[in-house]
């Protein structure tokens, strides 16, 4: 029997989803109502980890693994957070996916860039717990990943300037009116990866739903952090494996829209 292939897209129930998304310039209200729910901790997935029991150990499938939890770090049982501190220490170009799925792109950006420290975040922990399988059966050793928001994770895990890149691919754009405050795009996530990425740094960003792709450019574009959006930057990407998502946009014939947005 031959090894496993490292892609094995297969049909799924993904669905074109609500394409009536809309949305308007923010208002004074709603960039300071933004703000404010950033900083109660309002639209965390899964809710602030800050009230979870048991918040500072990792599970035990976690330990010894390429996994984290931000408030777990200083958990000793199989010497996670003090691998992953260390490796942030390192001088090692960071990148990090948000919301990486099955995570193809990820893995195989991994094998793509071995010299490369990449961190991964998917709020689904089933997602996480499958993708650990993979990087283990295929000995990636650069990657890490967590089930945290990145949202909470991020200002706590990885010093200012210190990204080379941001990917953020096909994340949910959170279509009802009462789930906004969970959309990944708002003016202070902007103000984080702002922070976050060094100067040269990219930010890399693809939807299918195109008004949702405005929106981010709205929201980047008026960020003084970043230049506009150059299609001509995909060259840093280079080759990368499709997502599955992306994967199934092509077979269906959907577009996609893709951002790149540099920071200054």
């Amino acid at each position: 029997m031959g090894e496993k292939p490292l892609l094995d897209y297969h049909a799924t129930s993904f669905s074109q989803g609500r394409m009536d998304f809309a949305w308007e310039e923010l208002s004074e209200a709603e960039c300071a109502q933004a703000y404010a729910d950033w900083q109660a901790g309002k639209g965390l997935i899964g809710g602030d980890p800050r009230l979870r029991p048991g918040s500072d150990q990792l599970p035990e499938w976690g330990l010894e693994r390429p996994f984290f939890r931000t408030l777990a770090l200083d958990d000793r049982r199989g010497g996670n957070g003090a691998r992953l501190r260390a490796e942030l220490a390192g001088d090692r170009p960071l990148e990090v996916e948000i919301g990486f799925g099955r995570g193809d792109f990820l893995l195989d950006r991994a094998g793509r860039r071995p010299q490369t420290l990449l961190l991964g975040y998917e709020t689904k922990t089933k997602a996480t717990r499958l993708f650990l399988e993979r990087i283990a059966r295929f000995d990636r050793t650069n990657l890490w990943v967590s089930d945290d928001d990145c949202r909470f994770s991020l200002p706590r895990l990885v010093a200012d300037g210190r990204a080379d890149a941001v990917h953020i691919l096909f994340p949910d754009p959170w279509w009802k009116p009462q789930h906004r405050v969970k959309r990944l795009f708002s003016p202070p996530f902007v103000d984080l990866l702002a922070a976050k990425l060094r100067a040269g740094g990219l930010l890399h960003f693809k939807s299918d739903v195109e008004a949702y792709g405005e929106l981010v450019r709205y929201l980047v574009e008026g960020h003084g952090a970043f230049a506009p959006h150059d299609p001509a930057q995909a060259a840093i990407i280079g080759e990368f494996a499709l997502t599955h998502r992306e994967h199934w946009c092509r077979r269906h014939n959907r577009p996609v829209f893709a951002y790149y947005f540099v920071r200054r």
